[in-house]
Parts: structure tokens; C-alpha cells; sequence
């Protein structure tokens, strides 16, 4: 990220560049990242998990709760669309699986079986929920006549013609059909999803105005803090009452305490809504869950809680 600010004062990486780059993101790496991360998955034991319903409805519940919390938190479209994406959405494969881990080396199958359900239902709902803020946001600049109520049935062909969740999908079925991948196709894959993280932190850097942090300072740290610390609070209740295993422990405090994904600036840019406050909350969410997790993590561990 701090690249990314010094090459735009540098000139090198202009507003312009930086948006081209955010759209290949979009279209390219970002589904190119997602679908590996989906079929290397082993899917099919999300059905035999009692843990998955938990995950599922947890992120559901969480999208809901964001949406309640955007409105009263601002009246703009855009700005709601900000709040809502950047507030469930989180970085769980590229938080949570790495300290899983760390925790329990190559032994996080059912770490692996949260997190999938936690991403799929972050990209299936992200394009929806995404869609709908866009539009009412041209509403509310008079681009578009009606009201704000989502027509469905745009929505749906809408949604199967995004990139990210045509990803999911071909990942999915890829997994479920155990289809082998060729080693140059894994090569390929590979490649262009390793180009996901730096380029998407350049990007954000470059359009990362610093002038502007402290008009969406208040609104930034009320979801960072919603996102690292009331959320994971909230939602690891039922599973140390019900005696659920450490792993399935440790999966969902680092699902639900995840900073904000890289993609939720990426998003609310491409689909006109509050990129410059995504990408706040990304910052300062990413910068503080190396505090937070450490502390969930340590106070669990000296608790008993994980071993």
C-alpha cells in the first residue's frame, strides 16, 4: 500500500492507471483468486458438517445486522453500499487459514469447511446486496426513475453475468466433480491469483486519499470495531457453550474477526459507491486485526479454550 502512495506521488501510478488496474482485478485476478481458493476446496464435506449451518447463517445474520447499522450511520446510498460490503465481507482465506495453520499445521479440515461456507456466502450475497446499493444510488441522483426497491429479476441475470460469482459457481462444481487440473492450468491459476494481494494494496494505496480520512474517520472506526471485536465477541458464544472443538473455535473467531477484504474497495469502486471509505476501513481493519486476533487467539489459549 505504501508503494502504491509513493508511486502515485511519484506519478507513476495515476488516478486513471489505478482505476484500469481496479477493473482487471474485478474481471480477472479477483475470480482467478476466488476459484482457486474454491476448488482446491474439498466442498462436498460442507454437507456433512453440523458446524456449516452455523457459519452460514452467522454471515447472513451479519450482512442483516450491516444493513440495519449502514442506515443509521448514513442517509447515502453509496456510503450505505460501503458500510454494508466492507462490514461482513472479510479476508478469511487470507487471514484466518494461514493462523489456523500456524495453530494446528495441516490438520483444518473443518477449518476449511467453515471458511469456504463463510466465502461463498460473502461472494454470493456481495453481488446482490452490491447491485441494489447502485442502483439506489442512481435513484438518489436522478439517473434512474422509480423507487428503490431491487427489480429480482435484473438482479438475477445481473448476478450470473459478474465474474467473481461465475468463479464460485465453475469452482464449486470443478471440486464437487473432482475434476483434475492439469499442471499447466494450476501454473496459470496459481500465477494470476498471486498477483491478487499486491496489486489490489497498490491500487488501494494510490487511491487512498489521506485528507479524506478524517471526514469518514467516524463512520470507518464504528465498523472496524463492529468487525474485529463485537462480531467475533457475539458469535463465539454458542460455540464455547455447546463445547464445539477448538479447531471450529479458532476457524470462527478468525472468520468473523477478519479485516475487510481487499475486494470490498475493488467492488464499491467498480459499482460507483463509496470506494475512498471502503478502502479506509480496509486500511485501518487490516492494520489493527494483527493486534486483535493476537489478543482473541491468546486470551482463548490462556483460558483453556485452545490448547
Amino acid at each position: 500500500m505504501l508503494i502504491g502512495i509513493g508511486l502515485r506521488k511519484a506519478g507513476v501510478l495515476t488516478d486513471e492507471l489505478a482505476s484500469r488496474i481496479n477493473g482487471l482485478l474485478f474481471k480477472v485476478l479477483f475470480p482467478a483468486n476466488i476459484f482457486n481458493s474454491v476448488y482446491k476446496s474439498d466442498v462436498s464435506s460442507i454437507f456433512k458438517s453440523p458446524i456449516a449451518p452455523y457459519a452460514f447463517c452467522g454471515t447472513l445474520a451479519m450482512v442483516f445486522f450491516m444493513t440495519r447499522i449502514a442506515k443509521k450511520l448514513s442517509p447515502d446510498a453509496g456510503t450505505q453500499g460501503a458500510i454494508v460490503h466492507a462490514g461482513f465481507r472479510a479476508n478469511v482465506m487470507l487471514f484466518a487459514l494461514p493462523i489456523a495453520q500456524g495453530i494446528f499445521g495441516s490438520e483444518v479440515t473443518e477449518v476449511l469447511v467453515i471458511l469456504t461456507v463463510v466465502m461463498m456466502v460473502n461472494n454470493f450475497s456481495a453481488v446482490p446486496i452490491m447491485e441494489h446499493y447502485s442502483r439506489k444510488l442512481r435513484v438518489q441522483r436522478g439517473e434512474e426513475i422509480g423507487g428503490s426497491k431491487t427489480d429480482y429479476k435484473e438482479l438475477f441475470i445481473h448476478l450470473f453475468k459478474t465474474p467473481i460469482l461465475d468463479a464460485v459457481v465453475i469452482g464449486f462444481i470443478w471440486s464437487l466433480l473432482r475434476i483434475p487440473m492439469p499442471a499447466l492450468g494450476n501454473t496459470v491459476i496459481n500465477g494470476l491469483a498471486g498477483c491478487v494481494i499486491p496489486l489490489a494494496f497498490m491500487a488501494m494505496g494510490a487511491k487512498l486519499d489521506f485528507a479524506k480520512l478524517k471526514a469518514n474517520s467516524r463512520i470507518a472506526f464504528i465498523v472496524v470495531l463492529i468487525k474485529l471485536v463485537i462480531a467475533p465477541a457475539v458469535f463465539i458464544i454458542l460455540p464455547i457453550a455447546a463445547g464445539w472443538s477448538e479447531r471450529s473455535i479458532v476457524a470462527l473467531i478468525t472468520a468473523f474477526g477478519s479485516p475487510s477484504a481487499i475486494v470490498s474497495y475493488t467492488m464499491c469502486e467498480n459499482y460507483d459507491c463509496n470506494g475512498e471509505l471502503a478502502a479506509e476501513i480496509v486500511t485501518i481493519s487490516s492494520a489493527l486485526a494483527l493486534f486483535t486476533l493476537f489478543l482473541w487467539i491468546f486470551c482463548f489459549k490462556q483460558l483453556g479454550i485452545i490448547s
